[in-house]
Parts: structure tokens; C-alpha cells; sequence
């Protein structure tokens, strides 16, 4: 399976995750979601009308003592109140509400007031701006289509068509500004966890860095002692070597990184070309990983992009994770346009899980323990810092193919 880097986060973070994923969830449904309580809220303001009606009902039968002319209207708030008992009684049901129930009581709210104001003076009613409740109701919970539904029915009543368009328009557009506000407010909250866990192992590696420098040093010792050992057979010799060339890796890999922190703390860049970049960073690459075999395929006169030492080790990342699946090789294709180059890394394994898919890029992933499970998230905040992303998907002919986009230097 395709190695996915984390790094566990404290409880604290955990929590403030997961409230960004319950957001996230609210803002890809394009409205506030139907419930229980909101059914509930919706009948209370019905019941409240209808004991409006029913008192001027009452004042008038009382003040005229006549009831001719008052069946309709009697019929209308029996049949509402009926209906309104009938969904109290459904909110005590384990039932999930659906938009489509949720814009039915609307319309049976539009619908009965409709019934009222033909029976008790139609436009000249005080009652009659109740239409305005349904049309803000549905603009605040229900998908903008259903929104337009109910504001197509309340326009019955010409006079209202201004007032209800505009106020349909202008309360779905706000409530897309607030949306769009809470998904950039999902995805800074995310970038902060990811930049404090980022910190957290950039404060690792730099302790590491220290505490490695002596065992290392005592280990090149041993190997050129070994090596200068007249006593060792041809296989065991070549092992020292390999051994030898090893730790200098590990050297040269220690001296890098305190390296890296010294360009990071003056802002010193390179600009060289995205095909001199990539080979250089692959052929050190395969000295790391002599098992694994390779294809670079770029053509002449690729542009040129600007870099640093960081960069060089997220490429590196992502050829360690497409190696990590057992493929036999690793084909690296670089592309570009006008704007932006294109470093393809395409393996030959299993792909990419489609529930790890999804949680591609976020600060918290389900651990791998076949290894630290960090190189992933620290690939995507490096190259994000550079101006560029990385996407991850399966092939279409097998494995999974890693693509990192970088802008063209300026």
C-alpha cells in the first residue's frame, strides 16, 4: 500500500480537527442541513400565527355576532391546526428530516395562508405579511433551488414579488459570504495544525541532527579500521565499503540539514532549470535506494524554477514513498506550460486506498507503522511555501502517480 506520512497530534489539536471536519461537512452541503429542531421552530411560528388568526377570528364573530362568510376562514385554521398537531406528533419519530419535508411545511405554510387571505380581505390582511417567514426560513436552511420554489409560490400575491425577489436574492447571497467564510476558515485552522506540526518536527530533526553527529563519527572510525584489516575476505570487505558509504550519506545528510537552516534564516534561493533540478535530486535519490530502479524523462529546454534544499528533500519524499510500494521501478516524467512545470512520479503498485485519498494533506492521518509517517505532510507544506501543491491519484493503468507543481521562476 502507498505510505502515507503523519505524525499523531496532541488531544488539544485532535479536538480542533475534528470541529473542522464537522465544518467542512456543513459547508459542502450548501445549507444549513434540516433537523428535528428546526421542523420544531418552524411549527411554533405556524401555531403562533394561527392563534393570531383565530383571536381576530374570534373579535370578529364577537363584535358583529355574525358568521356568515366565515366558513372558509374557519375551515383554513382547522385544517392548518390539524396538520400542524399531525407534525408535532412526527418530531417525537426517530425520523431524519429530509429537505424535501423540510420545503413540503413550507409550502403547506404558503399554501393555508393562501386559503386564509382569500377568505379574510386578501392584500388588505395585516396577517398577509407572513409570507415574508417561509421565503427567509427556506433562503437560511434549504438548498437556493428550494429556496426559489417557495418564492415562486409567495408571489402569488403580486404586490409582494418585489419584497420576496429581493429578499431572496440578497439572503441566499449572504448566506453563500457565509459559507465561503467558514470553508477559509476550515482551511486556515487546518493550515495552523499542519505549521504546528511542522515546527514540532523541525524541532525534532534539529535535536536529532545534534545527537547524531558522534555515533556517526565513531562509526566511520570502526569502518576504516575494519577496512584496514588484512584479515577480511572479498565479500565482507565490500560489505565495509558499502557500510562506509553509508554513514558518509548519513553525514552529508546531517550537514545538509544544518546547511538548509542557515539558507532558511537569510531567505537564500537558487534558480536553475526544473530538468537540472529533478535529475540531481533522483540520482541522489538512487544512491539511497540502490534496489529500486528508475526512468527520467525530460525534454530539452525545460525553464527554470527557483529552489532551495527543502524542496529537493520533498521530491525526494515522494520517490521514497512511490519506492516504498515494492515497485520494480520508478518512472519520473517532467512537464510544463507557460505558468508552471510538472514533476511526474509515477510506481507500479497496489495505488492509493480510496479512504486515505481522502485524507490526503491533512494535518492528522491514521498512523503507518512501517514508518514515521511524516514525509508526506511535510512534502505538501514545502511545496505549498514554494507557491506549489502536490496531487496524489491512482493511474489509470495501475499504481499511483505523485505530482508535484511548481511556478516558472519570473
Amino acid at each position: 500500500v502507498w505510505r502515507c506520512d503523519i505524525l499523531t497530534l496532541p488531544s488539544r489539536h485532535a479536538c480542533h480537527y475534528n470541529a473542522a471536519v464537522k465544518n467542512q461537512t456543513y459547508s459542502n452541503r450548501g445549507a444549513l442541513s434540516p433537523s428535528v429542531d428546526n421542523l420544531r421552530n418552524l411549527l411554533l411560528i405556524r401555531g403562533i400565527a394561527l392563534l393570531g388568526q383565530t383571536a381576530v377570528l374570534a373579535y370578529v364573530v364577537a363584535s358583529s355576532r355574525t358568521l356568515s362568510s366565515l366558513a372558509g376562514v374557519t375551515v383554513s385554521l382547522v385544517v392548518l391546526a390539524l396538520v400542524t398537531t399531525a407534525s408535532l406528533w412526527r418530531t417525537t419519530r426517530p425520523w431524519p428530516v429530509a429537505d424535501r419535508e423540510f420545503l413540503a411545511q413550507l409550502l403547506i405554510d404558503v399554501l393555508g395562508w393562501t386559503a386564509l387571505m382569500y377568505f379574510s380581505g386578501g392584500a388588505n390582511n395585516p396577517f398577509i405579511s407572513y409570507y415574508i417567514v417561509p421565503v427567509v426560513i427556506a433562503a437560511a436552511v434549504l438548498p437556493w433551488r428550494h429556496t426559489w420554489l417557495v418564492a415562486l409560490s409567495c408571489v402569488v400575491w403580486f404586490n409582494f414579488l418585489f419584497s420576496v425577489g429581493l429578499i431572496t436574492y440578497f439572503v441566499v447571497r449572504m448566506a453563500g459570504i457565509l459559507r465561503r467564510q467558514e470553508e477559509q476558515a476550515v482551511v486556515q485552522r487546518e493550515d495552523r495544525l499542519r505549521n504546528d506540526q511542522v515546527m514540532a518536527v523541525a524541532s525534532l530533526a534539529a535535536g536529532t541532527a545534534h545527537e547524531l553527529g558522534t555515533p556517526l563519527a565513531t562509526m566511520a572510525v570502526l569502518a576504516d579500521e575494519m577496512l584496514a584489516s588484512q584479515r577480511l575476505d572479498a565479500a565482507t570487505r565490500e560489505d565495509c565499503e558499502l557500510l562506509k558509504d553509508q554513514i558518509a550519506q548519513c553525514k552529508n545528510t546531517l550537514a545538509e540539514l544544518s546547511r538548509t537552516a542557515e539558507l532558511q534564516s537569510v531567505q537564500e534561493r537558487q534558480t536553475t532549470t526544473v530538468e537540472k533540478f529533478a535529475k540531481a535530486v533522483v540520482e541522489r535519490w538512487a544512491v539511497r535506494r540502490p534496489g529500486t530502479a528508475y526512468r527520467f524523462d525530460c525534454a530539452s529546454g525545460s525553464p527554470q524554477i527557483d529552489v532551495d534544499p527543502t524542496l529537493g528533500q520533498a521530491l525526494e519524499n515522494l520517490l521514497n514513498n512511490a519506492a516504498d510500494t515494492g515497485s520494480a521501478e520508478i518512472a519520473v516524467r517532467v512537464e510544463w506550460d507557460h505558468a508552471q512545470v510538472h514533476i511526474q512520479i509515477r510506481d507500479q503498485g497496489p495505488g492509493i486506498a480510496p479512504e486515505l485519498m481522502e485524507r490526503m494533506g491533512k494535518p492528522m492521518l491514521h498512523a503507518d507503522r512501517n514508518g514515521l509517517g511524516i514525509g508526506l505532510m511535510l512534502s505538501q507544506a514545502t511545496v505549498e511555501r514554494h507557491g506549489g501543491r502536490v496531487e496524489l491519484r491512482n493511474h489509470r493503468e495501475g499504481g499511483a502517480l505523485a505530482t508535484l507543481t511548481l511556478p516558472r521562476a519570473s
